[in-house]
């Protein structure tokens, strides 16, 4: 048991390492987030850690890590999650994000703490107030949910050396393991919110087993990554970065030259 607990430790840890040549491409305007996010937002982010940039290699994407805007809803239904989140963040728990993350499990972050990050905002289409009230309901049940430590070395299959595998096996090893291991990824745990108000992310057409109430089928939580927000034709990408007017040509700018 020692040595398995070790082990697993050693493997969170390597997985987790920020590496040194993260670089933010965009400035993030973080009072223009704070003021135009809404419940149920999803933040996709370029994560700096060493399973960010494996994530992202695999599934041919930007974005390695997603979370769910839920604002001010912890102080709005009070209780235990209310009182920590004003101990740990004081008025910035009005703007939280809650997102699965392998060491801590199940957990809320101010926005603010996303700014070094280069983000992309996608909001659901067409969902009525009620329906985004159930939806963050859904993914606040899960907080404090940890990962399952049995089945951490699911995530051992990240170290293979994906770049010696042919192109149409890469995405493969990111659905293999357990489910319940799966499930609690990110990504996976805010499909599952939006499934239960029947809002799929990424449809399937022409199946009637499952069907939601758009006339589609869903793919299994499991399976949606991060990229399927931003590809869905279900979510409005967002432009929360720099503000109107805050952007300024360098002073030695000078027009291109013609070619001769």
């Amino acid at each position: 048991m020692f040595l398995h607990d070790a082990l697993t430790r050693w493997l969170v840890n390597y997985l987790t390492e920020e590496l040194p040549t993260y670089q933010r491409r965009v400035p993030n305007d973080l009072d223009r987030m704070r003021e135009e996010l809404r419940p149920g937002d999803v933040v996709l982010v370029e994560g700096k850690a060493r399973i960010s940039q494996i994530i992202m290699t695999l599934s041919q994407s930007s974005w390695s890590h997603a979370g769910m805007y839920i604002g001010d809803a912890l102080l709005r239904w009070g209780g235990p999650h209310a009182e920590a989140a004003l101990l740990d963040f004081g008025a910035e728990a009005a703007h939280l994000v809650l997102e699965s993350d392998m060491a801590a499990g199940v957990r809320v972050k101010p926005v603010a703490w996303y700014t070094d990050h280069n983000l992309r905002v996608c909001r659901p289409l067409g969902l009525t107030a009620e329906e985004l009230e159930r939806v963050v309901a859904e993914m606040v049940r899960h907080l404090g949910l940890r990962y399952d430590q049995r089945n951490i070395f699911d995530l051992g299959r990240y170290l293979t050396p994906f770049h010696l595998l042919p192109a149409r096996w890469r995405r493969r090893p990111l659905y293999l393991g357990s489910s319940s291991s799966r499930e609690i990824i990110c990504s996976a745990l805010i499909a599952k919110a939006f499934y239960q108000v029947g809002f799929p992310i990424q449809p399937i057409l022409g199946a009637a087993k499952g069907v939601l109430r758009r006339g589609v089928i869903a793919r299994h939580p499991s399976y949606i990554m991060p990229r399927d927000f931003d590809l869905s034709p279900n979510f409005e990408v967002l432009k929360l970065h720099l503000g109107p007017g805050t952007m300024r040509a360098p002073e030695d700018a000078r027009m291109p030259r013609a070619f001769a």
